[in-house]
């Protein structure tokens, strides 16, 4: 049997063995296309990041087993299919150590001493920065590297790049988690430098993922412009600033001899961070896909506009004047007014967001039986519902603030923070997770049960939070216990994801049994109709659904949808999609495609 070498070209290979298409297909070398290219393997291997070797070993077992288009054929998936999941496990590994578990134990000593002072600020410093980086960071970019490609119908531009924006992530997490504790209780000079290298290390990660999502935004040739774009573009901008700052000043301030970051500092970048990326992030996200996996109608795209100009000028305003308010110490003057109205925008925004979804209006639903499983509908409606409990008690605050002169406790603020963080966007996450990662194998979830247990902890634990530390501080010191318990309902909640997440990873795909389509409906699936009438693959593909010329999107995706979800996502009209697939069907049962 003929050997294949590095030098041969795409084209002669695949004039010379057929069947080969399908593996370069599966690598996004050819994306389907008809035009072979006439260059070297080794040179379409080195622009796709696949291993030479790699590429030529699936090319010659292919050819070798003699497979023809009757077969099927396992092919090992290209690494940028599951580059996401290093970063959704160690995100997972962060927030059961750092993340969740040390927060709830210091917050377990401040419940013992009766004093949310009782733990000294450096501590919860670096839980907090575990958390946005660990937790929320790691898993965003690890979701955006998978999900973004596929919106655009595109590849992921760089797995190695992707893989460095990770490592650098890790290593600037650790060295911030060790070194600020330790050049803080020691005042050493030189233990402050690992935590520069650290902050230094985390902007570079932000900026190497940004560039990739651009470079494969525009390897798309995607041709409009959405407002979900506009959404991440946002966050991923905010994140990159706060991280360029925290270098900023951590350099200066290391220089000057401080120990500590100004207060005035504080405040207005972890806004960033929670409000500019987190929030930002979701609501672009969720507004792309809700409309997909439940069934409701798409959010009006003028209102979204406004929604997406609002926050960003809030997130300006109120960063920019709690500085100026905090470093003036000035609570009655110009830039409490600017902080105030900053803090009407943003409540403003988020409630039209929460409006424009229609997720409460039942009039609004689309009327679709074939909608994705609704199981995780609970987890998004629980979070809009602390997002307005957050945002409602935020506006409150920022008002009597404005009115009074006075600063509200750090009990009641922390207990707004912990709404948004926990409430809305780890709720956010959790809910995300539960649909992307079994779409991303093409199976089920691993567990419906570990799921609902994490609902109920997760929510429970953020009541006894937000409700209890400032009862606790304010009114009634009994409550201590239900706010020091908190914490480890909360790390239960995320203990039972962990689990559910991971094993769900761990799942390949398993071949369902199914009765012959002899009709195409809005209930068809998507995979078993390709499967069995492989001539429909091109009326679909002619429909706009390009994403299936990829092999491994028709044995993943594809296996979880129907046609009336289909057309959810690339809206086309399905009475026409059902006919012309009816008539190709008519055409004859045709042979099993991989």
């Amino acid at each position: 049997m003929e050997r294949i070498r590095q030098e041969n070209t795409v084209k002669e290979i695949v004039e010379k063995f057929p069947i080969t298409r399908r593996i370069f297909e599966t690598y996004g070398i050819m994306c389907g296309g008809n035009i072979l290219p006439d260059k070297p393997l080794s040179f379409f291997a080195k622009m796709h990041n696949v291993s030479p070797a790699k590429l030529i070993d699936d090319l010659q077992k292919l050819i070798d087993r003699g497979v023809d288009s009757d077969g099927d054929m396992a092919i090992t998936r290209p690494q940028t299919e599951h580059v996401y999941e290093i970063f959704v496990k160690t995100a997972i590994i962060i927030v059961l150590s750092t993340g969740c578990l040390y927060g709830a134990s210091l917050l377990a000593y401040m419940a013992f001493q009766n004093s949310l002072t009782s733990v000294s600020w450096i501590l919860t410093e670096t839980h907090g920065d575990t958390q946005v980086y660990g937790w929320v960071g790691l898993f965003i970019m690890g979701i955006s590297y998978f999900a973004l490609p596929k919106f655009w119908n595109s590849m992921l531009y760089s797995t190695p790049l992707a893989y460095k924006s990770f490592f650098l992530m890790v290593a600037g997490i650790f060295l911030s988690f060790v070194f600020k504790t330790t050049s803080y209780y020691s005042g050493f000079f030189f233990l402050k430098i690992p935590v520069l290298i650290g902050c230094a290390f985390q902007a570079a990660s932000i900026a190497i993922f940004i560039y990739v999502i651009c470079r494969t935004y525009f390897s798309s040739e995607k041709q409009k412009f959405e407002i979900y774009e506009g959404f991440l573009l946002s966050s991923y901008l905010w994140f990159i600033f706060q991280a360029i700052t925290f270098v900023a000043l951590y350099f200066h301030f290391s220089v000057v001899g401080n120990t500590d970051i100004p207060e005035a500092f504080k405040n207005p970048i972890r806004h960033i961070q929670i409000v500019g990326f987190a929030c930002m992030v979701i609501i672009g996200i969720f507004t792309k896909t809700l409309p997909i996996f439940l069934g409701i109608q798409e959010p009006d795209r003028k209102i979204n506009t406004y929604v997406l100009y609002i926050l960003n000028i809030s997130i300006a305003l109120k960063t920019i004047s709690g500085f100026y308010r905090e470093y003036t110490n000035n609570l009655h003057g110009f830039f409490t007014v600017i902080f105030c109205l900053a803090g009407i925008l943003e409540t403003l925004g988020v409630f039209l967001f929460i409006y424009n979804l229609n997720l409460f209006d039942n009039r609004k639903a689309v009327k679709n039986p074939t909608a994705l499983p609704t199981g995780f509908r609970k987890y998004i409606r629980a979070a809009l519902i602390w997002l307005f409990v957050s945002e409602s008690a935020l506006l409150t605050f920022t008002i009597y603030e404005a009115v009074s002169g006075d600063t509200i406790s750090h009990a009641l603020f922390g207990a707004y923070r912990h709404a948004i963080f926990v409430g809305f966007i780890s709720m956010m996450i959790l809910g995300c997770a539960s649909k992307m990662i079994p779409l991303s194998k093409g199976v089920k979830l691993c567990s419906p049960k570990l799921l609902n247990a994490t609902f109920i902890f997760i929510n429970i634990g953020c009541v006894f939070r937000v409700v209890a530390q400032p009862i606790a501080t304010h009114l009634y010191p009994q409550f201590y216990p239900f706010m020091g318990m908190s914490g480890f309902f909360e790390y239960a909640a995320m203990f039972f994801f962990g689990i559910n997440a991971w094993q769900t990873m761990k799942l390949d795909i398993e071949e369902e049994s199914s009765e012959q389509i002899k009709i195409a409906t809005a209930s068809t699936n998507v995979y078993q109709l390709i499967k069995q009438y492989p001539q429909t693959l091109d009326v679909l593909v002619g429909f706009g659904f390009k994403q299936l010329k990829n092999p491994i999107l028709r044995n993943t995706l594809a296996r979880t949808i129907s046609l009336g979800q289909a057309v959810q996502i690339n809206p086309i009209n399905l009475e026409d999609l059902l006919k012309e697939l009816n008539a190709a069907i008519k055409t004859g049962i045709g042979v099993k495609v991989a």
